[in-house]
């Protein structure tokens, strides 16, 4: 017969078991790369396009102004050059100049806020690496916090496992059944202790008949919740 004590301890194992297990599964879900470090390396991608964006239009609109410098020079030295004689011909080309001179003078508009719009994503690019830095770092020490907590959980798992397997050997493997029957039935409660004449599991006062296969060392269940009753 299996002693009410072997029972209680077995269930003290499960639910320790039990416990470790979850937490096991928890870690498990934990590890790897997290939602906040996710989400600080897309902001960083996402203000390094930017960045990129207001470089190439800079360097176009760069480019476009030297075009325009380029051609300024050349139609001012046809201008100053004395070998064009032509009145008509000069003014047209004095007006080439102007307009040239005005379309350079848009565009360098148009750079100079080119320049603070770039200017303004290098810095928030800045900042979003300084906060990926910090989510990085954050994310390496947890990460090596819950492999460590993995690795215990593992070999108090183990541990449990091997206590579990000496205690079985004294457990009836009929009550054995019985024990995990309830397990899954009570909300992995199956035995509980006799309290004052009451049972541990549903308060239930336990009669006098129960009591006394108790003390004769017989596997007892409460009449009420079915669970096993152990006298500690």
């Amino acid at each position: 017969m299996t002693e009410g004590a072997d029972l209680y301890r077995l269930q003290d194992l499960d639910s320790e078991g039990d416990k470790r297990r979850q937490r096991l599964v928890e870690v498990d879900a934990a590890l790897g790369e997290s939602e906040a470090l996710r989400q600080a390396r897309q902001s960083l991608e996402r203000v390094g396009e930017r960045v990129r964006k207001w470089m190439a239009k800079q360097r176009a609109l760069e480019l476009e102004v030297q075009d325009l410098a380029d051609k300024i020079s050349r139609e001012e030295e046809r201008l100053y050059s004395g070998a064009i004689r032509n009145p008509k011909e000069l003014e047209d080309i004095q007006a080439e100049v102007s307009a040239l001179k005005r379309r350079r003078q848009e565009l360098e508009s148009d750079l100079l806020e080119v320049m603070i719009e770039r200017e303004d994503a290098e810095a928030a690019q800045g900042d979003a690496q300084k906060r990926l830095d910090e989510v990085r770092a954050s994310w390496t020490v947890g990460q090596a916090d819950l492999m460590g907590e993995r690795e215990e959980l593992q070999g108090k798992l183990a541990e449990i496992g091997q206590m579990r397997a000496g205690l079985l050997s004294r457990i009836d493997a009929g009550d054995l059944a019985i024990y995990e029957g309830l397990r899954r039935r009570k909300g992995r409660v199956a035995v509980v202790e006799l309290r004052d004449g009451t049972c541990g599991g549903c308060g239930v006062a336990v009669s006098p008949s129960l009591e006394w296969q108790l003390r004769q060392g017989q596997l007892t269940t409460c009449s009420n919740c079915e669970r096993i009753l152990v006298r500690l």
